[in-house]
């Protein structure tokens, strides 16, 4: 699975604390694509990354969802409030932890 943190630009830490080529200032809101591959039920794989959202207190809005044309994929995407550096790292990482997400950006 690839996961994108905003804040290193997509190059494994080497670009300091950015968004989109400028410094994060926290809090922060952006919308959040979540592709996730159909290996089970979407609105399973939904319900955990919701229940992901509310652990971490991660303020969050359901915006959409696009189905790959293939049907194997769908694409979520959420608006989401993150606090400071801490919580957006927390929230990449649990991100990392399901399995059925291919990428977060």
């Amino acid at each position: 699975m690839k996961i994108q943190h905003p804040h290193l630009n997509g190059r494994n830490g080497s670009s300091p604390k950015t968004f989109n080529n400028e410094n994060v200032k926290f809090p922060v809101s952006f919308a959040l694509k979540i592709v996730i591959i159909l290996s089970r039920p979407k609105a399973e794989l939904q319900a955990e990354i919701e229940k992901l959202f509310n652990r971490l207190k991660v303020p969050f809005v359901f915006v959409s969802e696009k189905p790959s044309s293939k049907g194997n994929y769908t694409s979520l995407t959420f608006n989401v409030t993150l606090l400071d550096k801490p919580h957006m790292k927390a929230l990449y990482s649990g991100l990392e932890e399901i399995k059925e997400i291919k990428f977060a950006i």
